[in-house]
């Protein structure tokens, strides 16, 4: 991942579910999913499964709200859908805010909030929020 890249996804994760079938009630094509015990990037077989649509990567980096406005919106209409899925494949949801940060002083600070309808959608499908935050400094580093 380049350095300035952030990025939002939402995730469905559990211990074994179909991901396919996750795909087809929603309606949607996930940017990445798996099923527990398949070869993982970093172990050789993941300890569950997940279920994933991030945003547009590298388009925003100062209005992260863009990016999970983004994806709240593809999603808000199928809150009835998550919370059954959740409820028959016993998930967990998470909205996932991968955040750099330019140390360097003369860069302009990214902005993070969340509006009402994003709320909204968090609170009814039960859907934690967690956030990363890495540093980097573009007078140092070269992207």
């Amino acid at each position: 991942m380049e350095t300035g890249n952030s990025y939002v996804y939402f995730a469905l994760k559990g211990d074994n579910f179909d991901t396919d079938e996750v795909t087809n009630r929603l309606g949607i094509e996930p940017t990445d999913s798996w099923r527990q015990g398949e070869k993982g990037k970093y172990k050789s077989a993941v300890e569950f499964a997940s279920w994933k649509l991030t945003a547009a990567k590298g388009k925003e980096y100062l209005q992260i709200d863009n990016l999970v406005d983004e994806i709240v919106s593809l999603l808000y209409d199928k809150i009835e859908i998550i919370n059954d899925l959740k409820r028959q494949f016993e998930l967990d949801s998470v909205v996932e805010i991968v955040l750099y940060i330019d140390t360097n002083e003369d860069a302009s600070m990214p902005s993070l909030g969340h509006d009402l309808k994003t709320i909204e959608f968090l609170y009814r499908t039960q859907t934690k929020t967690d956030v990363d935050i890495y540093r980097f400094n573009s007078a140092y580093d070269e992207t």
